[in-house]
């Protein structure tokens, strides 16, 4: 059964949605053009302003880890986020080095697990205490105590030259600090 009567439907066949719409898009936007393409070259001017002024959140920093299973060290660049305090760059330095290296050919400093569980900046030296796993032997790390400590210190000095000296603890116990400065 077909129905006699006939609605006035906007989706009815032959009724051109398109033409509504582009009448609608033109009537709230009919002089405003400039406006919004103004709007739109501001935005992104102030964006690509503070890209360059405050850049893009990351540091360049280098750390140090052993070549194989021998002592001699080598560089490894990272980008790291930027903190707005010395001990978070500092601390994301360090936890850096625990984490191991990202090329192959270079050892990891500490065992897996090693883990920060102080840091703490004064007078221009940095204290840092590790986590007891970062004793334990490991074929991973070649170096062990002091010599270990000595590579994360070398990687803090390296990117941090106004530190004065580094004190690195395991389990509270001091590997290297302020007496044992090498000549």
């Amino acid at each position: 059964m077909v129905c006699a009567r006939s609605f006035h439907d906007s989706n009815a066949a032959g009724v051109p949605v398109l033409s509504r719409l582009d009448f609608i898009l033109q009537a709230r936007l009919k002089g405003r053009p400039a406006i919004v393409g103004g709007a739109f070259a501001g935005a992104l001017l102030l964006s690509v302003l503070l890209f360059l002024l405050l850049g893009n959140g990351k540091v360049s920093r280098v750390l140090f880890f052993p070549v194989g299973h021998g002592t001699h060290l080598a560089a490894e660049q990272r980008l790291l986020p930027r903190q707005h305090s010395l001990e978070g760059d500092v601390r994301d330095l360090v936890e850096g080095v625990l984490l191991g290296p990202m090329r192959h050919d270079l050892a990891r400093v500490f065992p897996r697990g090693a883990a920060v569980r102080a840091l703490v900046v004064h007078n221009r030296i940095l204290y840092v205490d590790l986590a007891p796993s970062a004793a334990l032997p490991d074929p991973e790390a070649p170096l062990r105590g002091a010599a270990a400590a000595e590579v994360l210190a070398r990687s803090v000095r390296a990117n941090f030259p106004r530190l004065r000296e580094v004190v690195v603890f395991i389990d509270g116990q001091a590997l290297q600090g302020p007496e044992q400065k090498k000549s």
